[in-house]
């Protein structure tokens, strides 16, 4: 199996977590809307935290520590099939925050569920419409 180097950029990764920190922080505050049925969404935000995590730990990463027990090409592999997941539940949970405003644990007396991870993992793509529902929301009790 051809095992060449994976490079990771750490800068980048702290950037972004930096950049959810503040998603995080900026949104949970705010104004949200009634959640009728808290247990289904209890279940569809568990799912989609399970599926962030789906095939992260077979990808190498700066802070994990994971030895690499993949080639380049099969990283490469399982990289497309996690961005696939990870666009899917960024649009999803942009959708049910604009709904609802952000969705704590707390709210949906749900334990464990580490919602803000799925903004975190969001690709760069998905900043400009995750900066706006967060400006939205803060505007909204200003």
């Amino acid at each position: 199996m051809n095992r060449e180097k994976l490079e990771i950029n750490p800068l980048s990764h702290m950037r972004n977590s930096f950049f959810f920190l503040a998603v995080l922080l900026s949104i949970q505050f705010h104004s949200q809307k009634m959640i009728e049925n808290k247990a289904e969404m209890c279940q569809l935000l568990a799912k989609m935290s399970s599926r962030d995590q789906l095939h992260r730990s077979k990808i190498p990463d700066a802070f994990s520590g994971n030895e690499i027990h993949y080639s380049i090409k099969e990283i490469d592999s399982i990289n497309v099939l996690q961005r696939k997941i990870d666009n899917h539940k960024t649009k999803k949970l942009i959708e049910i925050t604009k709904k609802y405003g952000w969705i704590s644990n707390e709210r949906i007396d749900c334990t464990n569920v580490d919602i803000w991870i799925i903004f975190r993992h969001s690709k760069p793509t998905y900043f400009d419409d995750i900066s706006e529902l967060i400006e939205k929301n803060t505007r909204k009790n200003d």
